[in-house]
């Protein structure tokens, strides 16, 4: 059986990527960031290879992922967004030894990645786009009103890029000067990857390609059918526009362009003029919808880069819809909270919502996540929707939740009488900026006399490495005896998780980052703050980050009432 590798995890991109792969028979393999991902559980995914980040040069990432491409033999591999695709680039020539990748050649990468350099290509065809231009040094709020209008878009001029691979780049709506003038604040250092673009009115509409060599295969349109605040979660299948059409055919065309994109349009529905927003060069959001109705992009998308074989385009029916549902429900609830004190307006929009549950009942309709063939991750999906609603209902009903109790002195107490050599403790948390490097610090001051029974180390979970810690936490640690001036953060990479006898956090959010990476290691982890008990509760030390000083002290204050207790222990069970 030819195998796949499909990098990610998500509900829509991913997941319609694999049952596309997976219905045909192909053997589909997952590299995943969230190992807990509904998405995981699809009846098509035949095994799972977690792979350390991207960190650091990349050479712990390109050892595991060579191993692997060089033992499982894959035809193919699809990254299915750009924290994938970029590094396949920086090293397609160590990896394409061992498999095809199903990444754009330079020319796409320059053309179709870049926001800029897409809009500067459809100037140049005379394909319409919004007016904009680039960030300059010398703007002001007033000269990017005058030249750009209001309200306008703030963007980069790319989603992901290096060296901050996994931080996604943040879209501003800006309606005012002032609005303006407090976003360039915080943004202005960027310089000219920032874009601004005119506002211009209309509904979402895409026209997905799989193309070769700039020769278009296969062209689908869909239209959202909502959107709120620039987004929808509901759309359908239409009639492609050959206007659109014959613009997206110049710019692949130019391009000469090998591969499948989905081309972003904003049209107004009245006159019926549009323009070009931006290009997806890589599995979509909305890809779900062709492939429930037989536009199997990413399996001929296989065919072609793995057997060299071009297929014939494919027709389909307009007017079948998909529904993302779990995001498609809260923006409903959005609108709920937005409408509130409007009760008519609030009544005709939820009829009008819920009579489009008609199309599943006349099997016109499909959702992202469920499947008729491929149940599991739709119904793993809901269910978690599900308790976190449950959740939320009950915390604002009964006040805060119940936090989980850790268990952390009875575990401290097995592990010093166990006759290991060392306990090995790692505190975690999100960045090991703030709560862990000090918690860390300190409580080797705390077990010193001890000290040949530990070793004590922190990091964080989101991949970044090698950043300070802020100065308020310097400083407020400095007032407790700790030195972290020259603290530099680690990520929490497996081997450090794997030898940890404790993996020590702080909160529910910590909780969360670890059990969707390293669920494995669920039984090792507990909350320190099973040391300061409030009504019989075990505490949660919530993120200083971005906090003034007295927030710093506060927790650091917390932080040291639960290793004293900590250190407590080991010292009474030692004696």
């Amino acid at each position: 059986m030819e195998k796949v590798l499909v990098i990610g995890d998500d509900m829509r991109s991913f997941l319609a990527t694999v049952r596309s792969l997976g219905r045909q028979g192909l053997e589909v393999h997952a590299a995943p960031y969230d190992m807990s991902s509904p998405a995981l559980t699809s009846r098509y995914v035949h095994q799972v290879h977690p792979l350390p980040f991207y960190l650091d040069g990349g050479r712990a990432w390109l050892d595991a992922i060579s191993t692997l491409l060089a033992g499982e033999k894959f035809k193919l591999v699809i990254p299915c967004d750009e924290r994938s695709l970029l590094p396949l680039i920086r090293h397609q020539d160590e990896l394409s030894v061992h498999t095809r990748l199903a990444i754009p050649d330079g020319r796409g990468m320059e053309l179709f990645f870049d926001k800029h350099n897409t809009r500067e290509l459809a100037k140049s065809l005379h394909i319409p786009v919004a007016n904009g231009r680039v960030l300059t040094p010398w703007d002001t709020p007033l000269t990017i009103a005058s030249d750009v209008g209001l309200p306008l878009i703030a963007k980069y001029r790319k989603s992901y890029s290096w060296p901050e691979l996994y931080v996604r780049t943040k879209t501003a709506v800006i309606n005012t000067e002032a609005e303006l003038s407090d976003w360039l604040k915080k943004n202005q250092a960027a310089g000219d990857e920032i874009l601004f673009e005119q506002m211009f009115p209309g509904i979402g509409v895409g026209v997905s390609i799989l193309c070769s060599e700039g020769r278009i295969l296969q062209a689908f349109e869909h239209h959202r059918v909502r959107e709120l605040h620039g987004a929808g979660y509901y759309r359908k299948s239409a009639p492609i526009d050959q206007s659109r059409l014959a613009a997206v055919s110049r710019m692949v065309g130019h391009a000469a362009y090998t591969g499948i994109a989905m081309f972003e349009f904003k049209v107004e529905p009245e006159s019926g003029e549009w323009i070009l927003l931006e290009v997806n060069a890589r599995p979509w959001g909305s890809l779900p919808l062709p492939v429930s109705i037989g536009i199997d992009f990413p399996y001929r998308l296989y065919r072609l880069l793995a057997d060299g074989e071009s297929t014939n385009s494919v027709n389909y029916k307009a007017n079948m819809y998909g529904r993302n549902l779990i995001q498609d429900l809260g923006q409903v609830r959005t609108v709920i909270q937005m409408t509130a004190r409007s009760p008519l307006k609030l009544t005709a929009y939820l009829a009008r919502w819920l009579l489009e549950f008609r199309h599943l009942a006349v099997g016109r309709e499909s959702h992202d996540g469920y499947a008729i063939d491929d149940k599991q991750p739709g119904i793993v999906e809901i269910k978690r929707a599900c308790i976190s609603f449950v959740h939320a209902l009950r915390k604002k009903v009964f006040g805060p939740q119940k936090p989980i109790r850790s268990g952390l002195k009875e575990k401290i107490i097995a592990d010093l009488k166990s006759g290991d050599a060392h306990i090995r403790i790692l505190f975690v948390c999100e960045g090991n900026i703030c709560r862990s490097p000090y918690a860390e610090l300190k409580l080797w001051q705390l077990v010193q006399q001890h000290a040949d029974k530990f070793d004590i180390g922190s990091a964080g979970m989101l991949p970044r490495n090698r950043r300070a810690s802020p100065q308020a936490a310097i400083d407020a640690a400095a007032r407790r005896g700790v030195e972290m001036t020259k603290h530099l953060s680690e990520h929490a990479f497996d081997e450090k998780m794997k030898s940890a006898t404790q993996v020590l956090i702080f909160d529910r959010v910590n909780y969360k980052s670890v059990m969707a990476r390293y669920p494995v290691y669920a039984k090792k982890i507990f909350f320190i703050g099973e040391f300061a008990r409030q009504d019989g509760k075990v505490i949660e030390i919530v993120d200083p980050i971005g906090k003034a000083t007295t927030t710093f002290d506060a927790t650091y204050q917390q932080i040291d009432i639960c290793l004293q207790g900590y250190a407590d222990t080991v010292l009474s069970t030692i004696k």
